[in-house]
């Protein structure tokens, strides 16, 4: 009798220890496989669409930024700014990320998206040193974000292109321009292992021949 009690606790500790692996099993195979992904758009239509593409994405934006580089945080590959070496950079750490993950929590994912369009008209108020606002010509704020989700923020105006503003700030009305917005999210949640937390909106103003006018940054990077 006491074999057969012996042989029954063991069967049962057994199935319970089959059925945690059993769940673990599936739950990384459906749950957690869908959650390591990286999702990337471009909407423009234009005729140039690869030309702007490639502008925008291999920009050098340390010559341009103001005030760059800010000393604020950088960490492996990550800078204040989106550019193709980051989509690469994040793109390969999602590809290899593989094998048995232990965190229920556990997602990997890279969200990056990417607007082009152009506008005959647009409003900048501005002075020199200090973008305001950039409204369409119904009146229609494109950047600017009234939130406490951002850490910090980067600006460029090329004053070759558009006067200087002494003291207060004017309204200057542009023609004929290309707006192109970034959206860039990116997660890496190891459970209580890493936190890896990245967001940016990107602006650009391009002239007809791609030269930069404008550029605006929002940013906020946690790593833990």
């Amino acid at each position: 009798m006491k074999h057969r009690e012996i042989l029954r606790c063991i069967l049962v500790v057994s199935i319970l220890v089959a059925g945690i692996i059993i769940f673990a099993v599936l739950y990384n195979v459906i749950v957690i496989r869908s959650r390591i992904y990286y999702e990337i758009d471009y909407n423009i239509n234009l005729s140039n669409r690869e030309e702007i593409i490639h502008k925008v994405e291999n920009l050098n934006y340390p010559a341009y930024l103001n005030n760059y580089p800010y000393p604020y945080y950088h960490y492996d590959d990550i800078n204040s700014y989106v550019d193709r070496d980051l989509i690469d950079f994040l793109k390969s750490r999602i590809e290899n990320d593989s094998g048995f993950k232990w965190s229920l929590s556990y997602q990997h994912y890279l969200r990056y998206f990417f607007l082009g369009e152009n506008h005959s008209k647009l409003y900048l108020t501005y002075s020199n040193n200090t973008i305001f606002s950039l409204k369409d010509k119904n009146n229609q704020s494109l950047f600017l974000r009234e939130d406490n989700i951002w850490w910090g923020f980067y600006w460029y105006l090329d004053f070759t292109q558009i006067p200087y503003v002494y003291g207060d700030n004017s309204t200057l009305v542009l023609s004929e321009l290309i707006f192109v917005k970034i959206s860039l999210e990116y997660e890496w949640n190891c459970g209580y292992v890493c936190l890896h937390q990245y967001s940016f909106e990107q602006y650009l103003l391009l002239s007809k021949n791609l030269d930069v006018i404008l550029i605006f940054i929002y940013h906020k990077v946690f790593i833990d």
